[in-house]
């Protein structure tokens, strides 16, 4: 997948996201469930690659999210 398709997957994440400003931390697992099922031809770590985005993204736009145990951070 190009980055341009990537792009555009991490910005709907995030405005899902910022709308669903109570519970982002669901938003994310739903759309992670969302691109595994998906015949997206995404690798795992693509997807990991886009959560991570996503992830930075609302941090710098200050929207707070919980850790969860099993966050992809590296």
């Amino acid at each position: 997948m190009r980055f341009e398709e990537m792009e555009v997957i991490i910005q709907k994440i995030v405005d899902e996201c910022e709308h669903e400003r109570g519970r982002p931390n669901s938003v994310l697992t739903e759309w992670r469930a969302k691109l595994e099922k998906e015949p997206t031809l995404l690798q795992p770590f693509q997807i990991d690659k886009i959560m991570r985005a996503v992830r930075d993204r609302l941090e710098t736009n200050g929207n707070c999210l919980e850790r969860e145990p099993n966050a992809d951070r590296t």
